[in-house]
């Protein structure tokens, strides 16, 4: 039987819109709600215990669901079904989808919401509070629950995207990391000599520091780099992250490096990776790959150090020197989009371009500026 239940006013006696009926949602007082109508053959007249009309509406519209047999989903078997939909991701992509759902299961299991479509504008308020970030992980973090909220309302799951709602912080800069300084990366090559307690920790760590310098490569794609990967000196291969191409050539002192590297401890001989024996999980070689790169970095003295800004400062690199965002994109195995909104940064160099650029535009030289200034 279709449900025929609608909302009404319980108007107070004080109520200056009491006479106007239980129909007349709208008053002044802002009286207490409740349903009422036929539901199955039988009288309904329940209090919903709210005054706002909103909740109300959503609670009347979970009622009619059920009285048409629509289950509701839970949140963890959402988020189950959310996970298998991308289970061909790259890891790291898999894993930040995780991270953030666990987040919001989190969060939503102390404030009780156990179903999806009880999730609401106000809840992801709260969310955000608790949750109290404002940089760019903040930014990735709602576009990832945006992406869930779609999914569940593509099946019907939810009718509101509540995480729509969720404001980006307003970043002044492309992001906060800063690429490394001449010095720094000069001094970050010569503590990769003084780490570890062989030569072997030395020689891998001197190889990975001049991939990501040289090649922009992330922590990811060096350890998992194989000799198939070499052709004469370019290199390609697929990134881990997002499956792009990498085509890059590669600089003698890499080469160098790489020729020099010894075989991964407990790997065949016929291993041909670089920095693993082939048994070990993506994860698990990036975390131990960035405890080395972490001992180099302290060794150097470099202030925030990290693998990632070497990518920063390729991008830089490409930029100040003439290159177009899409050659920085092309090199990094990026889009051109990603290019912008996170390594376009600037540098002295990028500064010096641009002037050549307005000089050209405006017909002039340094010589002749000078020669200007000089007669004024």
């Amino acid at each position: 039987m279709i449900p025929m239940l609608t909302l009404q006013r319980r108007h107070s006696e004080k109520c200056p819109d009491k006479k106007k009926g239980p129909d007349y949602l709208k008053c002044r007082g802002h009286c207490a709600i409740r349903i009422c109508g036929m539901q199955n053959g039988k009288r309904v007249r329940t209090s919903l215990k709210t005054r706002d009309i909103r909740r109300a509406a959503r609670r009347l519209a979970e009622m009619d669901e059920e009285a048409l047999g629509r289950p509701r989903k839970t949140l963890d078997d959402a988020i189950d079904a959310f996970h298998a939909q991308h289970a061909e991701h790259a890891d790291e992509t898999k894993r930040k989808y995780r991270r953030v759902l666990a987040y919001l299961e989190e969060y939503c299991g102390r404030q009780q919401l156990r179903y999806v479509d009880q999730i609401a504008v106000e809840s992801m308020d709260g969310y955000a509070l608790w949750r109290n970030k404002t940089n760019w992980t903040w930014i990735k973090e709602i576009e990832i629950l945006r992406q869930f909220f779609a999914f569940s309302i593509d099946r019907e799951w939810t009718r509101k995207n509540p995480a729509r709602a969720l404001k980006r912080p307003r970043l002044l800069e492309a992001n906060d990391v800063v690429p490394f300084t001449s010095e720094e990366i000069v001094r970050t090559i010569a503590a990769c000599e003084q780490i570890g307690r062989a030569k072997y920790e030395r020689l891998r760590a001197r190889a990975m520091v001049l991939l990501m310098r040289y090649a922009g490569l992330r922590v990811s794609d060096v350890v998992t780099l194989s000799r198939d990967h070499i052709k004469g000196n370019h290199l390609e291969k697929r990134a881990v992250k997002n499956r792009r191409m990498i085509r890059v050539e590669l600089h003698p002192d890499v080469l160098k490096a790489l020729d020099v590297l010894p075989l991964p401890k407990a790997a065949p001989r016929e291993c041909k990776l670089f920095f693993s024996g082939g048994n070990a999980s993506v994860r698990s070689l990036v975390k131990g790959a960035q405890r080395t790169l972490s001992a180099v970095f302290k060794r150097a003295k470099v202030d925030r150090g990290h693998p990632h800004r070497f990518r920063h400062t390729l991008a830089s690199e490409i930029l100040g020197r003439g290159g177009t965002v899409e050659d920085a994109a092309s090199i990094l195995a990026d889009s051109p989009a990603t290019i912008r909104r996170h390594y376009a940064k600037w540098t002295p160099e990028y500064q010096a371009r641009q002037d050549r650029v307005t000089r050209m535009v405006h017909g002039t030289n340094l010589a002749q500026a000078e020669e200007q200034v000089s007669k004024c």
